[in-house]
């Protein structure tokens, strides 16, 4: 006979109230704040994109970005290309490389130059502070990053 474990129960987070009183949805900026994004990406030399690892790959709001992103810069001459990108995850066990080659694709695809990639291992908030080795990779691609940028852009 199978025997089922007991759910444990999910508790949602209250939704904040407004000053008009109404519940505050933080997916109604979503759309906003993706084409505020996309705004600073037209007029970066560089894009540094990241992400944890949630069900191994990036989230759904990187995915709506990147998806956003990449047809935005198609629709305007491939307005990305030959810029600097950068994909940086923090991942539990496992899916850390897969979210790292999702925003590479969007970089490939947009004929972006590949800097290189930075993980991190956490799973609480505040544990990816105590992973050093995490922190040495940022702080290494970033320097990379700004080194790629400053031989094409000078």
């Amino acid at each position: 006979m199978l025997q089922l474990k007991q759910r444990r129960q999910v508790q949602r987070q209250p939704r904040e109230i407004n000053d008009d009183g109404q519940r505050d949805d933080h997916n109604k900026n979503e759309g906003k704040d993706c084409f505020r994004y996309i705004e600073k990406m037209t007029t970066a030399q560089g894009i540094v994109l990241g992400s944890p690892s949630y069900f191994q790959d990036v989230t759904a709001e990187m995915k709506a970005l990147i998806d956003r992103a990449g047809f935005v810069g198609l629709a305007n001459g491939r307005m990305h290309k030959n810029k600097v990108g950068a994909a940086v995850s923090c991942l539990r066990r496992s899916g850390g490389l897969h979210t790292i080659e999702t925003m590479n694709h969007f970089f490939l695809s947009n004929e972006l130059i590949i800097a290189g990639r930075a993980m991190s291992v956490a799973r609480d908030k505040g544990e990816v502070e105590k992973d050093q080795e995490g922190i040495q990779t940022a702080q290494t691609l970033g320097q990379r990053t700004a080194w790629v940028m400053k031989k094409l852009y000078g």
